[in-house]
């Protein structure tokens, strides 16, 4: 389950549905927690960090 989760996460960064995205942090921590391994953590946390810090893309342009 962990892996689609964090799937989930990573498509949501791609295309900056910040909101999910929050949702679906929270639930890789709990995961984290329960596996008591921050391997995938500490990667989202990686994933979400790059995708703040680049310039907005063209993906929501549309979006309302």
């Amino acid at each position: 389950m962990h892996d689609d989760v964090f799937a989930a996460f990573a498509r949501a960064c791609k295309v900056e549905e910040f909101a999910l995205t929050e949702h679906l942090l929270r639930a890789i921590e709990v995961i984290a927690r329960q596996q008591d391994d921050s391997e995938q953590l500490n990667a989202a946390y990686a994933l979400l960090a790059q995708t703040v810090v680049r310039p907005r893309s063209d993906a929501r342009k549309g979006k309302q």
